[in-house]
């Protein structure tokens, strides 16, 4: 009589876990897609310059600063929390552009025209940007 031998937990468990580890690498990735696209890729592979901490509610913020995460076309700008947790950023040329709703709501331009595009064609993420300049709000 022969007998059946049972495959232990791991091998029955093993195409579960590869299929969930898929779909949420699928879901990451869609989920990267959908917030404007991770940054761009002409980094030119130099390490970003750390920000020192803010000591106001102005810092001068540079594409070296973030890296592949720089949304900009401009290479540089002054980003401020202004009254209210308005996230705003003031580039070379002077003109001062809204990152939040509560800034564009204040009356500030939206930052369309001097935002980059990634490789895909989609927006660069704001959102590295934004929260770095949302730390400022916190050191008045």
């Amino acid at each position: 009589m022969t007998e059946k031998l049972r495959p232990n937990t791991t091998e029955r468990l093993r195409p579960i876990a590869l299929t969930t580890a898929t779909a949420l690498t699928g879901l990451a990735l869609l989920a990267l897609a959908a917030c404007g696209g991770g940054g761009r890729t002409d980094t030119g592979g130099d390490e970003p310059t750390p920000l020192p901490s803010p000591t106001s509610t102005k810092q001068v913020i540079t594409e070296k600063n973030l890296g592949f995460m720089w949304p900009l076309t401009v290479d540089r700008g002054t980003a401020e929390c202004r009254k209210g947790g308005q996230a705003v950023i003031t580039v070379p040329d002077g003109t001062t552009y809204a990152l939040n709703d509560r800034a564009r709501k204040a009356g500030y331009d939206d930052v369309a025209p001097v935002r980059a595009s990634g490789e895909g064609g989609d927006k660069v993420s704001l959102g590295v940007l934004l929260s770095r300049t949302m730390k400022l709000c916190g050191t008045t």
